[in-house]
């Protein structure tokens, strides 16, 4: 069952659009975020939401955050929030990809937000997400794409049942 899932999502990311350039130094605009969400969000099959993305400080996620996700189902609207590069603690080459893939990251959680969540049982919905958003960034990617390692734990913080974080780990 995982590789039909696993699969299904491929397929609908072979057809996408080939990443955006990363400016000088690993620099990131926010035409380049608005360029993977549209793409992620279309690869997903999230064109009925209303989705757009932030470049936010540090100091407006949680602790170590390099992202996160607020979404209404009830409107079928969302805001993705990405780390600002300033703000990273990667090499400048490195930051690019890893705010698209915090974007599919947060957009994977969007398409999870339809199934009841537990609050208990947060660290293995983020153990889903993540493997999922390895396993579609390494189809779109090829073999080249080298995962960061350092985002598996789960913030000890309270979150709302409409939101999602991705995290880093020191």
């Amino acid at each position: 069952m995982k590789w039909v899932i696993l699969l299904s999502l491929g397929i609908c990311i072979s057809t996408g659009a080939p990443p955006a350039k990363s400016g000088v130094n690993g620099a990131v605009s926010q035409a380049q975020v608005d360029t993977w969400l549209r793409n992620w969000q279309k690869r997903l099959s999230l064109d009925d939401w209303e989705i757009r993305a932030q470049i936010v400080r540090a100091s407006e996620l949680k602790p170590d955050t390099l992202g996160n996700l607020k979404w209404n189902s009830a409107t079928k609207t969302a805001t993705v929030h990405v780390l600002n590069p300033l703000d990273y603690d990667l090499p400048a080459p490195e930051i690019p990809t890893d705010i698209e893939y915090t974007v599919v990251h947060e957009l994977i959680h969007l398409q999870l937000a339809a199934l009841p969540r537990d609050p208990g049982n947060r660290s293995i919905e983020e153990k889903v997400v993540n493997r999922i958003s390895e396993a579609l960034f390494s189809l779109d990617k090829g073999p080249s794409y080298r995962p960061r390692t350092a985002v598996t734990r789960l913030a000890s913080k309270e979150r709302s049942s409409s939101e999602a974080s991705r995290m880093a780990k020191p």
